[in-house]
């Protein structure tokens, strides 16, 4: 039967020939361990925040906050699920596709942690007085959470190239979540952070794989390339409220920080604004420091390095 002229004829990836020898003794032991230590977001009990006495008011800025992690652990899906495409239009070993798919699943995985987080901390003994938001509050957030994975930004660079500038910030990422974890008073605030700080750390420890295995042969021009998309996207995305509230407009700042505020100073599972910069700052050292024998560049910064000093 031929196609009517008005279907649309759909240019599916060519998956042959299907490869499944291992290459990266490595990486599958990183999806082995995904298996292994696997974990239900549902079986968390979240009974001691509803019971807790916090005030409305914070109840609400934290549900707020813990939607914002929502929305930017969902927006991680589809970065992973054009990965996995390109994984198997490319042929790539079967354990680097494996481990693409164990990153999908788990950021889903973190989205539901995060949105159970905020219907419980939006419920106390009389009822509900917040909920996780399906859509932001803001009107900004909305305009910047779907530039979280920019393809085109994402099609400028060779596969793994890409992959690394992910795990760049899968690292940023975590020194955040360290930092939130310590601040939570609830255990299953606290347990929930643990659990989602393990996976990223195996996100972490595959991109220092990849860096490994791949970088030394990156043409300098992708290596400069690289560094570029890792300010850009850091700049551009990730200070408008995810990572810090430094880039937003004035009186979201002011809002957005205040109820950052607000869910830090309770215990909930947040970083105070004032000291985001701080622990994000010292976090990107660290990672100039492992790509710098690479040869990448990540360049300045303002927001996080202070001004550029004019030349004497």
């Amino acid at each position: 039967m031929q196609p009517s002229m008005l279907e649309e004829i759909v240019q599916n990836p060519n998956p042959y020939p299907i490869v499944a020898d291992m290459e990266y003794p490595e990486v599958w032991r990183l999806c082995t361990q995904a298996r292994e230590l696997a974990w239900d977001p549902a079986a968390i009990d979240f009974s001691d925040v509803i019971r807790a006495d916090i005030p409305d008011e914070v109840r609400k800025a934290g549900a707020e906050w813990w939607s914002l992690r929502a929305w930017m652990e969902h927006g991680a899906t589809p970065y992973g699920a054009e990965r996995l495409r390109d994984a198997i239009t490319t042929h790539q070993p079967f354990e680097i596709k494996q481990q693409i798919t164990n990153f999908i699943s788990e950021e889903l995985r973190h989205h539901e942690v995060s949105f159970r987080i905020a219907k419980a901390i939006g419920m106390n003994s009389k009822g509900k007085v917040a909920d996780y938001e399906p859509t932001p509050r803001a009107d900004y957030f909305q305009m910047i959470i779907p530039k979280f994975h920019d393809e085109r930004d994402e099609k400028a660079m060779s596969f793994f190239a890409g992959l690394a500038v992910n795990t760049l910030f899968e690292q940023l990422s975590g020194e955040l979540l360290t930092a939130r974890y310590e601040n939570a008073r609830f255990d299953s605030i606290k347990e929930a952070c643990k659990l989602v700080l393990r996976d990223e750390a195996r996100h972490v420890q595959f991109g220092r794989i990849i860096m490994r295995r791949f970088f030394e042969s990156l043409p300098k021009e992708e290596k400069v390339l690289l560094g570029n998309k890792v300010s850009k996207k850091l700049r551009g995305s990730l200070l408008n409220g995810v990572y810090a509230v430094v880039n937003l407009p004035d009186e979201e700042r002011k809002r957005a920080g205040r109820n950052r505020a607000l869910a830090s100073d309770y215990g909930l599972g947040a970083t105070h604004p004032d000291e985001e910069i701080g622990i994000l700052k010292k976090a990107l050292d660290k990672v100039r420091e492992e790509v710098g024998p690479y040869g990448v560049p990540i360049p300045h910064i303002p927001e996080l390095d202070g001004p550029v000093r004019a030349a004497a």
